[in-house]
């Protein structure tokens, strides 16, 4: 249950044990940033005790998921189709990690790197790995000019068709937010199905 608390006129949000930061600078980068900080702070939450076990169940048997070489983890990464099967917990997990390290990459003029060479560093990790990419990603953007939004010049992934920076950056927030929702009700399913 959300509950607000003011503090000298600032809101902030108790959810459970976790007291999430307060909202202070108005500003668009601040709230993008703020949505996914939060998100984080909840992710924490739900998925900190999560076991391998429970990120390899497969929902179907098509569903994509993450494959063990030599000691480490990696995910797959096929054409998306309109009725891809649910993918595996380990999956989303490790999906925004390639993700943002590909978006690092190419807005910086590094090549992309490949999905082989993305490891997906597990259940006990993976929040912790998705702060330092986003607070990576944060700084970035951070030393960017309104020129540079408005700009085209560092648009490469995931748009190819010379819109401005400023919809990756929104991308880039409206994406982590997506998947880090997906991976907490991925989890609250597979802990609900083993309840019962």
């Amino acid at each position: 249950m959300l509950k607000p608390s003011l503090k000298r006129s600032v809101v902030a949000v108790t959810v459970g044990d976790v007291v999430l930061p307060p909202a202070v600078d108005p500003g668009l980068r601040a709230v993008l940033d703020r949505q996914v900080l939060v998100l984080l702070e909840l992710s924490d939450e739900v998925l900190r005790d999560v076991s391998l076990t429970e990120c390899l169940r497969q929902f179907h048997p098509e569903s994509w998921t993450v494959h063990e070489i030599d000691g480490h983890w990696f995910g797959e990464l096929e054409d998306e189709s309109s009725n891809v099967p649910v993918p595996t917990l380990g999956w989303t997990m490790w999906h925004p990690v390639w993700w943002l390290e590909t978006l690092l990459a190419v807005s910086r003029g590094e090549d992309a790197p490949s999905v082989s060479e993305v490891e997906w560093p597990g259940p006990a990790t993976t929040i912790a790995r998705l702060r330092e990419l986003w607070s990576e990603w944060t700084v970035f953007v951070g030393g960017l000019t309104d020129d540079d939004l408005r700009s085209s010049r560092l648009t490469r992934f995931p748009y190819t068709d010379g819109r401005p920076f400023a919809y990756v950056v929104g991308w880039a927030s409206m994406e982590m937010t997506k998947n880090l929702s997906e991976m907490c009700l991925l989890r609250r399913l597979l802990r609900d199905n083993a309840l019962s």
